[in-house]
């Protein structure tokens, strides 16, 4: 069944992925657990194997051989946690919780690349963008990288990047919501930020949620298994297809960043003179959900900056929809969407024809 229980498609999965049933069933069962890790007693001991367990398995499943994994409360507090006393520059189409820890000086190119001077140090480069799905080309030894969107949806060899520090948030891999991690390479890199116990190597004090981490390791092994099993693959044949329909319906429509290698899942689609917020609250009352850009800066219309960093007018830019695909997306849910989308477009068109 592809319809979620109320009867709706899901089409965001960038904003936030489905909770996968091995997630679920490990995070139900751990809530049982009374533990406090800290606890030296058998309690205690048994949620702190919970939490190193967890540990050694995002390491595997990451291939970190070396350097430390630090679980926070999600992306934007590894993020805040490795970046806040340091200078490093980045674009602006970095997620909001780099740039607002970094100088915003590096351009970015009309195709939403980013090219980085090799010379200089202390940088930071998303791996993937969240509201256009374009891929960026990191460079071994990136100073931190912004891996949120890509794990769990293409391959990514951190053993030949190597990286200083990543990041990840679990709710984007069809985990629980408030658990990711900050990797890096080196403790000394890190100056604490939330002060007190001597938690995670005491780098970030506060009692773990051990069940959060355990739910978290078990999504991730899900996801890596999405990509083994060339799911996404699948995904992209739906992407295209979506894609190719919505230009039949509209000519003038522009797939955001078509001619590079993007997510499998993700289409950024403007439509001259139809401003994305009214596409997404028509698709919404037809049983879409759907976004015109990063669910995390809704209402401060970072899409509309984006699209405008990779030069695209503001007209343009504010009439742009976000589709992102998720693994129980079918065949079935595109012509779904299609027909809804059509159907709307030609109500739109015919509105306009009126007020002109």
């Amino acid at each position: 069944m592809t319809l979620l229980q109320n009867g709706r498609r899901y089409f965001d999965w960038n904003a936030s992925s489905l909770l996968c049933e091995n997630s679920r069933k490990s995070l139900i069962a751990n809530l049982e657990l009374i533990g406090n890790a800290s606890s030296v007693h058998s309690e205690g001991r048994e949620a702190k194997n919970i939490i190193e367990s967890s540990r050694d398995e995002v390491r595997d499943l990451l291939d970190l051989k070396e350097g430390t994994i630090i679980f926070t409360s999600g992306a934007s507090e590894a993020a805040a946690l490795f970046l806040h006393n340091k200078k490093i520059s980045c674009s602006a189409i970095e997620h909001d919780c780099v740039k607002m820890w970094c100088d915003v000086s590096i351009p970015v190119m009309e195709n939403g690349l980013v090219s980085l001077t090799e010379q200089e140090n202390n940088q930071a480069l998303q791996i993937a963008n969240s509201e256009t799905g374009i891929l960026q080309k990191v460079p071994k030894g990136i100073t931190c990288t912004d891996a949120v969107q890509a794990v769990g949806k293409i391959d990514c060899n951190f053993n030949e990047m190597r990286p200083q520090a990543l990041f990840l948030a679990s709710h984007k891999v069809c985990g629980p919501k408030g658990v990711g991690i900050l990797f890096v390479e080196d403790e000394n890199l890190i100056e604490p930020t939330v002060l007190g116990g001597n938690q995670e190597f005491g780098l970030r004090a506060g009692t773990e949620n051990f069940a959060l981490i355990a739910a978290f390791s078990e999504a991730l092994a899900y996801s890596f298994n999405l990509v083994k099993n060339g799911v996404w693959q699948e995904i992209e044949v739906l992407r295209n297809m979506l894609e190719n329909e919505v230009r039949e319906i509209s000519k003038s429509s522009i797939i955001v960043g078509e001619k590079e290698k993007r997510l499998p899942n993700t289409s950024c689609i403007i439509t001259p003179g139809w401003k994305g917020e009214s596409q997404v609250i028509a698709l919404d009352l037809e049983g879409f959900s759907v976004s015109s850009g990063t669910a995390c800066s809704s209402g401060k219309l970072s899409e509309v900056s984006l699209l405008r960093e990779m030069g695209y007018r503001e007209d343009l830019a504010s009439c742009s929809l976000r589709v992102s695909l998720g693994p129980n997306t079918k065949k079935s849910d595109i012509e779904a969407f299609i027909f809804s989308w059509k159907q709307l477009y030609s109500r739109h068109q015919l509105t306009r024809k009126i007020e002109l």
